[in-house]
């Protein structure tokens, strides 16, 4: 998925937001977002129409035999009701006339059932992306050619020029088409069985984007009326969020004294000769990233509103697999919010059970388990509905989505169409317990069976295909007894029940079934082939993570239940140490090496841990370092050590009231000669074959080299552990350019080679290589005159200079303005002043228009320090391009100088390429770089041998 936007967009700080809205007396004549050629319209209830006109204007609707009038009010907003419609495929006109102004006529319109859809990718996701388009279209296409049925009548409408908004609008840009393999697959297929049981025309209203949480779809209206504590949160941060409220003066006056409070602390630091500390830009309310409660509701599905729909369908859940349970109090929100919004008490709405990203056989409660729960628990919502979809399978994505839309269809047939349909499949009811024997009931279980979707999965849509007495295939039922110890368990069907026994489990008091997931393992059905609900209860009550102790299942046969699992859980991600210390490291031999990593937190604000050490060891050999209050990283030098193919062990760990939180550990790492080598994408060498000895290589496999802010502890974005994340900078034997250039420092000497072989990356958004200033720290961009812009832009979001406070107090002065005269501005007219797609506010680094620093912050930074033999930087013709190396001595010897300071140590040789005249005419030499350093000269940037042969001997 393609961004349209970064998530903290920027607004330029200096200036006040500029805008412009036209006057309540100037409105256009213009209609609401739905209404527009070859719309599809409700029958069957009244059908309101609106839009905007001058104030006090007459207006005339006209459509399939009716004629209705309004005046538009004092804002110049109209609506007008249309009384029922009959269904039908005539196509029509509708007729909007405005008291002297030119009249609107929509063309195409037709009459039957619209509904609207909702979610996130998997809603988004096209038919033809999947089996929808690739299948079942194609399906329908040959069933039309045979005259089997007719073409299916499916048009679905989108916003498409906005798509978050820090309040609701109602001016927006939508449109209707029937270019059905760019449909929502879910929607369509849902869409495609309401029109073969209703031969109507179907519309759909599709209000659906990757990445949003269930929150963002959310109205207000639907955290307000919230009783339990968690909705009461949100709702809370909804009104820290409207300027109107006591809520939000209370929090922002904190907040900006907050900011103005580490300013001045921060003078007295520098005075000290101690680091200054950051701001917290942790906005109030939701503002800090423009995919929080409400924003998509605002642009996607307000603008909608009061369109005339049978009802809603919901797609949604990998942005709140983390939150587990909660997505019962979610959907409440949600399914609250759009019936007061439409003013339909009764709105139906139905929603997807998620499905099966991962699998496995044991029981689970958080997480995914626990939103499932939520979700099965959510039917107690009047007028809804839960379409199951355990049994298909994916990744975030998932290709069968022809079934889940189907199943969506099931509950509105039965439900708002009449039609004697099963609907749900198999949803526990309780258990009774006869000897070793556990006897599962169930609602909606006529014809219990197994069946799986395998067989159908990869060219097919995912049928279920039953499987004669396959019970025994069913690896997905556990039992535990009074020690609550969940163990494996085989099952029995009996006409609408199940029982099921264990022969560990003597006295069964719980029951599980598939609550880690399905996917396309054999599993319970009913006679219409809907799955059965995971579930999961001990004493005839359902389990969660609330009502377990301890949080956390025991499992027969699994390792141990960890009491610390909730710390665990917390600091896995911790990078306690940094990139260049993982598995097979070649470390610098004879001079004292730093090993660092994080000690804290690695975003945002550190956290006060209380009884808290840093263990490491290395070779056994432990050592402790106390985590003190606002201590972000630790470090320690261990003594020079020999040369050698000697195999060391690096271990790091955090332990809180003694308690191990997160571990690491560097296995087989040997000593030698460490060199970093700076290197373009396009860098190309001969193929050689390798000298004896070792050669290791740690290289990029992040997909990007640039980032706008330093990656401290990891070239990769994540920092998950490097057996968890295939973007991870791992050391390996050196290969390609990488061994090219290990050979060649390798010859003559028996030592251990390492390179930390960083090479950028160009891609269609930036199609040049790394510029000299993107590789220069923003700390020493003023080493080079011409870079001062770059620097101050940079100090700008460093703490501890005047730039950065006068930066600060911009922020805050920006902020100010959006609550004084943006967002008043959204909320009157209820439009977009700026006409920002994704909804824009202040960032405290919005005046920063420099890439200067953004390749160091990703293949420096999480380096340095490091002990070095010496640092190689291969040149490219962009970094001359635009002057034709007018400036390239005065920035390399800026770069070099602060690589030599980054990395530390003693003076560290710099081996730099530098081009001839007949590659850059203007070219400059450098005549003041620090300590050692050697030029390269090169005629031709591709010439890979010149620099082997450079760097051959030079250290």
């Amino acid at each position: 998925m393609t961004k349209p936007t970064s998530l903290f967009l920027a607004l330029i700080l200096a200036t006040p937001f500029g805008f412009s809205h036209k006057a309540d007396a100037e409105q256009e004549f213009s209609l609401g977002a739905p209404f527009a050629d070859q719309a599809v319209l409700q029958h069957g209830m009244k059908v309101p129409v609106w839009g905007w006109a001058k104030p006090g204007s007459k207006i005339s609707v006209s459509f399939a035999g009716q004629k209705k009038e309004a005046m538009a009010g004092e804002n110049g907003k109209w609506m007008i009701e249309l009384d029922e419609l009959e269904a039908s495929f005539e196509p029509r006109e509708m007729i909007i006339a405005a008291s002297g102004e030119t009249s609107k006529t929509l063309k195409d319109i037709l009459v039957g059932e619209v509904w609207m859809a909702s979610g996130q990718s998997n809603m988004q996701w096209l038919a033809s992306a999947c089996d929808v388009g690739r299948v079942l279209q194609k399906q329908i296409a040959a069933r039309v050619e045979a005259g089997e049925e007719k073409p299916p009548v499916i048009r679905e409408s989108k916003i498409t020029n906005y798509f978050a908004a820090p309040q609701p609008i109602e001016h927006a840009t939508a449109v209707w088409s029937t270019d059905a393999p760019n449909f929502s697959a879910v929607s369509f297929a849902f869409a495609y069985e309401l029109y073969r049981e209703l031969n109507v025309p179907i519309g759909i209203l599709n209000c659906s984007f990757s990445q949003t949480s269930i929150q963002a779809w959310t109205p207000r209206e639907g955290f307000a009326e919230g009783a339990d504590e968690y909705t009461k949160a949100i709702h809370q941060k909804v009104l820290e969020s409207d300027p109107t409220t006591p809520e939000h003066k209370a929090a922002w006056d904190k907040f900006y004294q907050q900011i103005e409070d580490t300013i001045a602390a921060n003078k007295e630091l520098v005075a000290k000769g101690e680091i200054a500390k950051k701001i917290s830009t942790r906005a109030p309310g939701i503002m800090n990233e423009n995919r929080e409660a409400t924003w998509l509701f605002n642009a996607r599905i307000n603008p909608m509103i009061p369109y005339a729909i049978r009802g809603c369908i919901w797609n949604q859940g990998y942005a709140n697999i983390h939150e587990g349970i909660f997505y019962y109090n979610n959907l409440h929100s949600l399914i609250r919010g759009w019936r007061k919004v439409w003013n339909r008490p009764d709105l139906p709405v139905y929603f997807h059970q998620f499905y099966s990203p991962g699998f496995k056989e044991a029981p689970e409660i958080d997480q995914m388990g626990g939103m499932r729960m939520g979700a099965l628990l959510a039917r107690d919502i009047p007028n809804t509905g839960m379409a199951c979809q355990i049994d298909i399978a994916g990744a975030i994505h998932y290709f069968n989505k022809a079934l889940p839309g189907k199943r969506l269809a099931l509950h509105a047939l039965k439900n708002q169409y009449g039609k004697d349909i099963a609907s749900d499949g198999p949803i526990f009811k309780s258990y009774e317990v006869k000897g070793p024997q556990l006897i599962v009931s169930f609602d909606h279980a006529d014809g219990l069976q197994v069946g799986e979707t395998l067989t159908n999965s990869k060219e097919n849509l995912a049928i279920p295909t039953p499987i004669e007495n396959g019970e025994s295939q069913i690896k997905l039922f556990f039992l535990a007894g009074e020690d609550r110890v969940w163990h494996p368990a085989t099952v029995k069907i009996d006409g609408d029940k199940v029982i099921v026994s264990s022969p560990e489990v003597p006295s069964p008091r719980g029951v599980s079934y598939a609550t880690g997931g399905v996917g396309n393992q054999p599993n319970l059905y009913n006679k219409a082939l809907l799955p059965a609900s995971p579930f999961i209860a001990y004493d005839n009550a359902m389990v969660t993570t609330e009502t377990w102790p301890k949080q956390q299942l025991k499992i027969a046969g699994a390792a141990p239940l960890n009491e610390n699992f909730e710390l665990l859980e917390e600091y896995r991600k911790l990078p306690i140490l940094s990139s260049q210390f993982v598995d097979n490291a070649v470390l610098q031999a004879d001079v004292p090496v730093t090993i660092w990593g994080a000690a804290n937190v690695f975003w945002g604000e550190p956290k006060d841990i209380v009884n808290g050490v840093i263990k490491f060891s290395f070779d056994g050999k432990e050592q402790s370092i106390p985590v003190t209050p606002g201590m972000r990283e630790w470090s320690l030098t261990l003594p020079p050590t020999q040369a050698g193919s000697k195999a060391h062990t690096i271990r790091a760990w955090m332990e809180i009231d003694g308690k191990t939180v997160v571990e690491r550990s560097a296995q087989n790492v040997v000593f030698g000669d460490v060199y970093y080598v700076a290197a373009p994408a396009d860098l190309k060498f001969e193929k050689t074959e390798k000298v004896p000895g070792i050669l290791r290589a740690i290289t990029r496999k992040a997909k990007g080299s640039t980032s706008d802010f330093p990656r401290r502890f990891a070239v990769s974005t994540s920092t998950s552990p490097p057996d968890q994340n295939r973007f991870a900078s791992l050391w390996e034997d050196a290969s390609d350019e990488a061994l090219a250039i290990a050979n060649a420092l390798a010859k003559g000497t028996e030592r251990p080679v390492g390179l930390i072989f960083m090479r950028t990356h160009k891609d269609k958004g930036t199609p040049r290589d790394a510029l000299l200033k993107e590789w220069i720290a923003a700390e020493h961009l003023n080493l080079a005159p011409s870079l001062m812009e770059d620097y101050k832009q940079l100090a700008a979001i460093r703490p501890g200079n005047e730039f950065f406070d006068a930066n600060a107090r911009n922020y805050i002065s920006a902020w100010k303005t959006y609550w004084s005269e943006y967002v008043p501005a959204i909320m009157k007219t209820k439009s977009v002043p700026d006409a920002a797609a994704w909804g824009s506010f202040p960032t405290l680094n919005a005046s920063v228009k420099t890439t200067a620093s953004y390749t160091n912050n990703v293949l420096v930074e999480s380096f340095t320090p490091a002990a070095l033999k010496g640092i190689i930087f291969i040149s490219s013709p962009d970094m001359v391009a635009e002057d034709e190396g007018a400036l390239f001595a005065e920035q390399m010897t800026a770069l070099a100088n602060s690589m030599k300071k980054k990395f530390g140590g003693e003076d560290v040789p710099f081996i730099y390429t530098m081009p001839a005249k007949s590659l850059a005419p203007k070219v400059t030499a450098p005549s003041s770089i620090e300590g050692k350093s050697k030029a390269l000269e090169i005629n031709d940037w591709h010439d890979g041998s010149a620099v082997l042969k450079g760097i051959s001997g030079a250290f």
